[in-house]
């Protein structure tokens, strides 16, 4: 700080300070605590043993960025419809009651609320999901808040690549009363290298690799769309695979990984709390940062993942100034 004495006329000395006196430097803008946009990435199939042993630096740069862990499990029996029922519910097989594993339209579509009904009654969060395999019709609802967008893996093209390129360009697309900021992205192709070639072969490894860089596009987009850091990205499985096959209580069938990275998450951190494939959407919630709903689901958030001073607060009541 520099001072000058300057004399007016009349004898009044004047203190000059260059710089500012009393006004402290101005902070540097904090980090969100919470997210305006959660991405909900679903790699059917991805056992984590795989990240190991496959070139993902997508994922990897996610892990380095955020909280993860190996060890978390999905529910029984561990098979694509039962496991995504229970990820968006919130709900055990035996409650939800969807025990299937294929596209059975007879049988209409779930009756329990999903994540997307929750956040858009108690967030207003309009939503988005890609999938890849038309069974999940019975469990992702049709609603005008939803935009739902099927590109089947049995379709020529379909790949993990054009999937991301479909959620950039469906955001870019949406009017601005229209645009989600709650997204599902299934990528099934890991799932078809397993039960073609076998889980951790060398195709299945490729494949994995080959998703990985297409959520490398997906994250690309998001920073070039000015949303990437207002945005949490929580990336798990539904099952893992042994063989051909998956459906078992076997660790290699059940284990999957849990990775998340976003406002309010801590960087580089391994969980060491059990996870549950059942607590995301509570922990979606948690990361909007909304606590004012009621349901009645087994989800819990993954709490040791935030930052301390980063708690949900009831809708309404406003957000902690950041």
């Amino acid at each position: 700080m520099t001072f000058r004495i300057r004399i007016v006329p009349g004898g009044i000395a004047v203190l000059l300070l260059i710089g500012c006196l009393f006004a402290a430097e101005a902070p540097a803008a904090e980090a969100p605590a919470y997210a305006d946009n959660v991405v909900i990435i679903i790699v059917d199939g991805l056992r984590p043993d795989a990240l190991k042993q496959a070139k993902a630096p997508a994922l990897e740069s996610l892990i380095k960025r955020g909280s993860s862990t190996m060890k978390a499990q999905t529910v029984t029996p561990s098979r694509t419809l039962p496991a995504f029922t229970s990820m968006l519910t919130g709900l055990p097989v035996e409650t939800h009651g969807v025990d299937w594993n294929e596209y059975e339209p007879q049988r209409g579509y779930l009756k329990a609320p999903t994540i997307f009904e929750i956040a858009t009654f108690n967030g207003s969060k309009w939503g988005a999901a890609f999938i890849q395999k038309e069974k999940l019709l019975h469990v992702t609802k049709q609603d005008r808040r939803l935009a739902l967008h099927v590109c089947s893996i049995n379709e020529p093209g379909c790949t993990a690549k054009k999937i991301a390129a479909d959620v950039i360009n469906a955001y870019k697309t949406a009017t601005d009363s229209t645009k989600p900021s709650l997204f599902l992205i299934h990528f099934a192709e890991a799932d078809v290298a397993g039960h073609a070639d076998g889980w951790m072969s060398t195709p299945y490894l490729r494949t994995v690799e080959d998703i990985d860089r297409a959520i490398g596009a997906l994250l690309k987009g998001f920073k070039e769309l000015g949303l990437y850091e207002q945005t949490t990205f929580l990336v798990s499985a539904d099952h893992g695979g042994h063989g051909t096959t998956h459906g078992t209580t076997m660790p290699e069938d059940m284990t999957i990984p849990w990775i998340a990275a976003g406002p309010g998450i801590k960087a580089g951190y391994e969980i060491k709390q059990p996870v549950s494939l059942m607590d995301m959407p509570a922990t979606v919630m948690r990361a909007f940062g909304i606590s004012d709903y009621y349901v009645e689901w087994k989800s819990r958030s993954v709490e040791e993942m935030f930052k301390p001073g980063t708690a949900a607060v009831p809708a309404g009541a406003g957000r902690p100034s950041q």
